[in-house]
């Protein structure tokens, strides 16, 4: 995902990944359950994690390297963040570091009870100029009927609080948060992505699916998609409180690895659009492109995003006249 704050290259770089690892190893997944976290800083970069896995390192490595010679302009790796099988990475261009201030992240547990992290979310906030922004990587239940597990795990993620966020009591009052909030919910930042393997599928028959995603027929399977009957009829859904751009690709999940053929195993799943990008933030982003693209070493195809937002600057001086004149004109209208 990308996020051009001006016109021309974007300034921020999101990458989210799930299942980096696999999630049927025992030994990796019983690590994450005991073993307990620290925090280090490497470079500008915040990083949390019991470590960093010669896994993990190889891809952030790898996105360094792909970032640093791929585009014209010089960009740091500003937040790295990793739990089980989910990975975040954070670029930003060097020549905008400066702006960004008060980077904090929060692992979500959501399996077995939130005992678990072999699904959850990674979110990770950040103060751009005086505008806050936050990015939730997540993984969701899986299975056709999990529906209604999947909504439990959005709530369960978007409540979360971030840890050691004492110090947003600074932002209070300052128009950074919105809603009333100080920061530390994902929902009291100004601008949200919430985005990754939501795992949501579609009512239909597999020959049914296969024969409309053949004919480019996305819309006539898009009325069945789990997810978009969610939007529509669920209103305690909390993601309806987020956008997505229309989809115009072709479901992302689930392909035989090393082809473009879906699921040809015993299972035979059903095509589904799994991994998804919504945002929030009113007329205040603007999303340029959503799609999906061929890459093969994987079950799923990675959907990608451009968005531009409009960040904000806030006059400390002539905000807080402006707040003494409304509460004047508040006295004199109770006075009256």
């Amino acid at each position: 995902m990308a996020m051009a704050i001006n016109q021309g290259q974007a300034e921020i770089l999101v990458f989210g990944f799930q299942e980096l690892v696999e999630l049927d190893n025992t030994s990796v997944t019983a690590k994450s359950m005991f073993h307990s976290k620290r925090k280090k800083e490497k470079e500008g970069a915040v990083v949390t994690s019991s470590h960093i896995s010669h896994q993990y390192k190889a891809w952030q490595d790898k996105l360094d390297e792909f970032v640093g010679s791929n585009l014209s302009e010089r960009y740091r790796l500003v937040h790295s963040n990793n739990m089980v099988g989910l990975f975040t990475c954070v670029f930003m261009k060097e020549s905008e570091c400066n702006r960004v201030r008060d980077i904090k992240s929060s692992a979500i547990k959501t399996g077995l009870g939130g005992l678990h992290g072999n699904k959850g979310g990674l979110a990770v906030r950040m103060v751009v100029d005086d505008s806050s922004l936050c990015f939730v990587n997540c993984h969701l239940a899986a299975g056709q009927s999990g529906v209604l597990q999947r909504n439990s795990d959005i709530e369960t993620i978007l409540e979360t609080k971030f840890s050691d966020a004492s110090d947003n009591t600074n932002f209070t009052s300052k128009g950074i948060f919105v809603n009333g909030g100080d920061g530390t919910k994902i929902m009291d930042h100004e601008i949200c992505f919430f985005f990754g393997d939501m795992n949501y599928r579609i009512n239909r028959h597999r020959q049914v699916a296969i024969k409309a995603i053949e004919e480019n027929a996305f819309d006539q399977l898009l009325e069945y998609d789990q997810l978009g009957l969610q939007l529509k009829k669920n209103p305690g859904l909390r993601l309806r409180a987020f956008s997505e751009k229309p989809i115009t690709f072709a479901p992302t999940y689930k392909f035989d690895v090393g082809s473009d053929r879906y699921d040809s195993s015993d299972k035979k799943r059903v095509p589904a659009w799994c991994d998804r990008i919504f945002y929030r933030g009113g007329l205040k982003v603007v999303p340029a492109s959503y799609y999906s693209f061929s890459v093969r070493a994987s079950d799923h195809r990675p959907v990608t995003g451009v968005y531009s937002v409009q960040l904000k600057t806030i006059d400390p001086g002539k905000r807080k006249e402006v707040y003494k004149d409304s509460l004047l004109r508040w006295k004199e209208y109770l006075a009256v």
